[in-house]
This record gives structure tokens, C-alpha cells and sequence, in this order.
């Protein structure tokens, strides 16, 4: 009564396919915030905070806007000059002690699974020195010279919106995110060439980000 019609192929369920794409190494990583408030970074909420204080403005001015620290950098930006004293706060404040990162099971399991390219929207280096703790070679890449220069046969950790040591690369304002939604960026030109090369079936696993997908297995089940 069980028994599979004659001439149908019985479908793999989604996280075997899924783990099958990352054991032949066939699969890309998006890690978002969540990993790095997993090991005690802070929320999105420390920076707006950050923003209200520094510009002398009253809590309720982004009630109902939304992508209300856009704006709010994009305004810091104009009154600053710049960024970089926010990039700065931004590099002291959302430190991570090397130890914690060396403690998370999480992020040893990132590592671990090997995944040939993770693209990641965090600014902070947490995902560098997992592998670096780790004793794991890679390769950072945020912009076109680090593109060119990224060693071949390592892992590639491609900081989507920017890292603190290039303020020219961090998506950090209203202007930055309308820029990246043009999708025309070496980091996007390098992103559609690496999803045909390495995701099998379109197979890309998102972790730690509000944009995961809510049928997408943990990666500890994926071993």
C-alpha cells in the first residue's frame, strides 16, 4: 500500500538536500546580526540609542518611520561630515572578547561545516576571528581591491555591507542602502558570479538573520 508508483522519483526532504550541498561544498552562508548577538554583541537598538544622544535628539522622533537608523545615520553623516567618528564608537563599542568567540559552538560549527563562500551584513570581525582562533585560513573581502587580492582555495568572508577597517565600504546610511539596492557593486557583480559557481540547485542557507527563511533548518542538523 506504501510502495512508490512505478516512474516517480521519491523527493529529498529540503535539509537533505541542503546537507548533501554543503558536504560537496555547493552551498553559500548569510550570516546576519543574530550570530554575533549570540557571543553578546549588541542589538541594533545600542546603536540608535547611540545616534538619538550624540545628535541631541528626543527618543520618539523615529516613532513609526521606518528604517529609522538609516535615516538617522544618513542625518549624523550631514551634521558630522562623515562617519567616521560613529564608524569608530561603532568598532570600540561592538568588540567581542576572542575567548567568547572561541567558546561558541556556533560559530565553531560555521566553521567547521567548510563552506566555501559566507557572505555575511555584519560590520564586526567575529566571523575573522572564529577562524583565525580556530587556526583556519580565509580571506576578507569589502571592496574591489580586496576582491582582486583574496587568496584562491581559502574560505571567502564578504563583508555585504562593509568593514571598519574601509569606511568607504560600510552600509551604514539611507543614501548607502539605496546604492546597494542598485545591485551593481563589485561585491554584487562577485556575489551572481559565486551563486551559479557554488550554490547547488540555488541551495543558500541564511543564519542569524531576520530575512531566514522560516522553513530552513538549523545548522546543527546538517552535520
Amino acid at each position: 500500500m506504501n510502495q512508490q508508483p512505478a516512474g516517480l522519483i521519491a523527493e529529498e526532504a529540503p535539509h537533505e538536500i541542503l546537507a548533501a550541498a554543503i558536504r560537496r561544498r555547493r552551498a553559500i552562508l548569510f550570516v546576519g546580526a543574530g550570530i554575533s548577538m549570540a557571543v553578546g554583541l549588541p542589538s541594533w537598538q545600542s546603536l540608535i540609542d547611540h545616534l538619538l544622544d550624540d545628535l541631541c535628539l528626543d527618543r520618539d522622533v523615529i516613532d513609526g518611520m521606518h528604517g529609522g537608523y538609516q535615516m538617522l545615520a544618513e542625518y549624523y553623516r550631514l551634521k558630522r561630515g562623515g562617519v567616521g567618528p560613529l564608524r569608530s564608537w561603532l568598532d570600540r563599542n561592538w568588540r567581542v572578547d576572542p575567548k567568547r568567540i572561541a567558546d561558541s559552538k556556533l560559530h565553531r560549527l560555521i566553521v567547521d561545516l567548510d563552506f566555501p563562500v559566507i557572505y555575511t551584513t555584519n560590520y564586526n570581525r567575529n566571523l575573522e576571528t572564529a577562524f583565525e582562533v580556530l587556526d583556519r585560513p580565509y580571506a576578507k573581502i569589502s571592496n574591489a581591491k580586496e576582491i582582486a587580492g583574496a587568496r584562491s582555495g581559502v574560505m571567502h568572508i564578504i563583508k555585504y555591507h562593509g568593514d571598519f577597517d574601509d569606511d568607504a565600504s560600510l552600509v551604514l546610511t539611507e543614501t548607502d542602502f539605496l546604492n546597494r539596492l542598485a545591485f551593481d557593486s563589485p561585491l554584487d557583480i562577485r556575489f551572481r558570479a559565486g551563486s551559479w559557481k557554488h550554490a547547488a540547485l540555488h541551495r543558500v542557507q541564511h543564519v542569524g538573520s531576520k530575512h531566514k527563511a522560516a522553513a530552513a533548518p538549523d545548522l546543527a542538523d546538517l552535520g
